[in-house]
């Protein structure tokens, strides 16, 4: 007797996890990019607030307050598509959504504002391992670079044995 859902059922399932898995590493280029930006229009707006005006008060720090926004979407689209990739990158894309959550109320909390700042720093930290694995770090070896780590006596070819 055959399966209810099909024999094609795996393969469609595996050719989505792969959809998925190439949807999550741009979206890692993606959230590291909008937080270097993040970084360059929070320096922006500090440094054109204007001589005596306190720098959270100055509308020129909005693009960075609306761009606080996107990166929160973001990271979030990011920790869903690495649960759909199933690539186990989810433990830390869920650190870095949860602080992009906390980051608008480190910037508000006063003498503990200065927190905001090492939050944005371990916020990029992370978008860059991040990044750096999906890129670099999560390259399989080939079906036959497998099988000649498994058994490197057999599978070459010309050895004896």
């Amino acid at each position: 007797m055959s399966p209810p859902w099909g024999g094609a059922t795996p393969a469609r399932s595996f050719g989505s996890m792969r959809t998925a898995r190439i949807i999550y590493r741009y979206l890692t280029a993606i959230v590291l990019a909008d937080v270097l930006l993040q970084f360059f229009l929070a320096g922006a707006g500090v440094f054109s607030a204007g001589p005596g005006t306190a720098a959270r008060d100055s509308a020129a720090l909005d693009p960075h307050r609306s761009n606080g926004g996107l990166v929160m979407l973001l990271a979030l689209l990011l920790l869903i598509a690495a649960l759909a990739a199933r690539n186990g990158r989810w433990k830390l894309a869920l650190p870095l959504f949860l602080l992009t959550l906390l980051q608008p109320v480190l910037a508000i909390a006063g003498a503990a504002g200065g927190l905001h700042v090492l939050g944005a720093v371990a916020i990029l930290g992370l978008a860059s391992v991040l990044t750096f694995l999906a890129w670099r770090g999560d390259r399989a070896p080939a079906p036959a670079e497998a099988a000649e780590a498994a058994d490197p006596v057999t599978t070459r070819p010309g050895s004896p044995g």
